[in-house]
């Protein structure tokens, strides 16, 4: 099981297939927002449509090749992140992640890209996290700055968003480097 309480309102939680219509509901409130830069939003037309997802998620975290939580505020799921791959022969993983437009700006998903690196280095044993996200999606491309990852590229017209092609920045973090981040953190305190 995954779980991991951020702040007094705010906690992380594996997804469950109960979670079906209020994370379907959540995605179909924020569809125009979240269309500038998630390309799977057309293949969630339905309840049963995320009932699948969220099945599908529950089987790669069974069999270790993923993650997929519930961002919660006061146990109201806001928006959800993950692994979206794990590597485990190279011990990768793929986050991604996103929020309710009504949530943005107030450091959740900092907090909870947070608390999903200290599980993937501490108890999945990963070492290496990788963040991709749309050039232009500026936002999104700051979460992994404020968090130590090194930008190492973009990878051009790496993803098809409807009706275009859009690049995107490349960030990584190490292990290693994580370590060095706590160790000065534990230095300054």
């Amino acid at each position: 099981m995954f779980y991991d309480k951020l702040s007094d309102r705010h906690e992380l939680r594996l997804l469950q297939t109960a979670d079906a219509p209020e994370l379907f509901a959540l995605t179909n409130l924020n569809r125009t927002h979240l269309r500038q830069w998630l390309p799977w939003l057309d293949s969630i037309a339905e309840v049963a449509n995320t009932h699948n997802f969220i099945e599908s998620a529950l089987e790669q975290f069974t069999d270790r090749q993923g993650l997929v939580a519930a961002i919660c505020d006061n146990r109201r799921i806001v928006g959800a992140i993950g692994f979206n791959r794990i590597d485990r022969h190279n011990r990768v993983g793929y986050i991604g992640y996103w929020l309710a437009r009504s949530h943005q700006g107030h450091g959740i998903m900092t907090a909870s890209c947070q608390s999903l690196i200290k599980y993937a280095f501490k108890i999945r044993h990963l070492n290496r996290l990788v963040i991709t996200c749309a050039t232009e999606n500026e936002r999104s491309r700051a979460i992994p700055l404020r968090l130590g990852f090194t930008h190492e590229g973009v990878a051009r017209e790496a993803e098809w968003l409807y009706d275009r092609f859009v690049d995107h920045d490349v960030y990584a973090l190490l292990r290693q480097e994580w370590r060095s981040q706590d160790a000065d953190k534990l230095e300054k305190s």
